[in-house]
């Protein structure tokens, strides 16, 4: 026994990226032989706006990622695009959204797969306005619906709506409504058990650092989680998990710092931030970066961070 399969075993691979100060960014690392049947990149939370050099950093972050050795078949997007449509007016939100086109228009030849984040739904205009909430991420993304699922090269791919109004009709509480709970409920029933599972969601299903780093601790609470960190419905998610060991990855964003847990069998990975702490440098030591994903058939995976080396100023 190698000393990654006894830390795997004893629980510690989940607490190995626990702790974001430490900034190795150790990678979860397949032990399969063979040769990945998919590479992707997975770029999340890049809060595109015209401030802080921002479209500059994202242009490099496309250049590093497409200049690897071994390039990605396509670009997963977690979600918060832009800087923020919440509070904005529609002009100031078409801005944002011309300024992340514009640059993969110029600097980017990959496909791209989206996932809606909480910055890119509009929650500034009236609600009876034909682009209120997600549909005017949804137009700009080019998305039916924001949540969907596909297959490629032997996995199925999962895509969830993280973001959902508050019964105040406010923005904004992290679960699945009951409608994609129950599509996926039905999406995994009739997915066959042979068939590996990757799910990517904007907000973690599963998160240690959440919790820990970036959350208050209250003497006669403890620590005190808020509606708009962690998904609320998780308990319900790993549930419905456990009835399909085909599962292996979830991967999602939001945090802006690097973690990993492995927790009855699935590892959640949340990615750090291509926006660092949103382009004024680090954010909890984890750099400015992506990820890159490599797929096997057996359905293990490689999930690496790579920081770009984007510097404030």
């Amino acid at each position: 026994m190698n000393r990654r399969t006894l830390l795997k075993q004893s629980g510690l691979m989940a607490l190995a990226g626990m702790f974001p100060a430490l900034r190795s960014f150790a990678s979860v690392k397949s032990e399969y032989s063979g040769k990945p049947v998919l590479r992707f990149a997975h770029l999340t939370d890049v809060h595109m706006e015209p401030e802080l050099n921002a479209p500059a950093g994202l242009a490099a972050c496309l250049h590093h990622l497409q200049s690897q050795k071994q390039q990605p078949a396509f670009i997963l997007s977690g979600g918060d695009s832009i800087f923020d449509a919440l509070k904005q007016p529609k002009d100031r939100v078409e801005t944002q959204w011309k300024l992340w086109h514009d640059i993969f228009k110029k600097d980017n030849s990959l496909p791209i797969e989206y996932c809606i984040g909480n910055h890119d739904c509009w929650g500034f205009g009236e609600k009876n306005d034909p682009l209120y909430g997600k549909k005017y991420a949804l137009e700009k993304m080019h998305l039916a619906a924001p949540y969907r699922s596909f297959d490629k090269a032997g996995w199925h791919f999962i895509i969830l709506d993280s973001i959902q109004p508050k019964t105040d009709d406010t923005w904004y509480t992290c679960q699945l409504d009951e409608e994609q709970f129950a599509w996926l409920e039905a999406d995994l029933a009739k997915t066959p058990l042979t068939t590996p599972v990757l799910v990517a969601s904007h907000v973690p299903i599963v998160s240690a650092a959440t919790v820990v780093v970036d959350n208050k601790f209250k003497q006669d609470q403890g620590f005190v989680l808020g509606q708009a960190s962690l998904h609320t419905d998780a308990a319900r998610i790993i549930s419905l998990f456990d009835k399909h060991p085909n599962v292996k990855l979830c991967l999602s964003g939001h945090i802006h710092l690097y973690e990993q847990v492995l927790y009855n069998g699935v590892t959640y990975i949340s990615n750090g931030a291509v926006s660092g702490n949103w382009w004024k440098g680090m954010r909890y030591k984890t750099d400015n970066g992506y990820a890159m994903v490599n797929l096997y058939e057996d359905g293990t995976f490689d999930n690496e961070y790579v920081p770009f080396g984007w510097k404030v100023g």
